[in-house]
């Protein structure tokens, strides 16, 4: 019985110290029609979706924050992001230091997007696309036969 108390107490400690390396941020931006949303974002996620409200909303999600630079703000001309991993503390945090973006913008909306190894999921869209080159090896190499 003791050693199952002792198990139970460094789960829960294990838990607590997991949920201090995480941190959610919800940041709101009032904004007028054909406003303008930029995006730069390094090695994390973002899921991005279009809404009917006159609003900018992102909920970062950020292990390890100590290891993340965030820094928002609005002007006339829209609203900007940036999010970006330190780089010496993002790479000793590892795997600790993932983040998430869930990004919701207006349907009028201007999406500019400025990504480095970064993932992205978005819905409902419709517009034109254009993805630059990489400017290094692909990641997926072609087999010949």
């Amino acid at each position: 019985m003791q050693h199952f108390r002792t198990l139970i107490r460094a789960v829960e400690t294990t838990s607590q110290l997991a949920e201090l390396a995480r941190s959610s941020q919800s940041y709101h931006f009032a904004v007028p029609t054909n406003t303008t949303v930029y995006l730069h974002v390094l090695d994390a996620e973002i899921f991005a979706a279009r809404h009917d409200q006159p609003a900018v909303e992102v909920v970062a999600k950020v292990g390890a924050p100590f290891a993340w630079r965030i820094v928002c703000e609005q002007d006339d001309a829209g609203v900007y992001f940036v999010a970006q991993r330190k780089p010496v503390v993002g790479q000793l945090a590892g795997a600790l230091a993932h983040a998430a973006f869930i990004v919701t913008i207006p349907l009028d909306a201007h999406l500019i997007l400025k990504l480095e190894r970064t993932r992205l999921s978005m819905q409902n869209l419709t517009g034109e696309f254009e993805f630059a080159p990489l400017p290094s090896t692909p990641l997926l190499k072609s087999s010949t036969r």
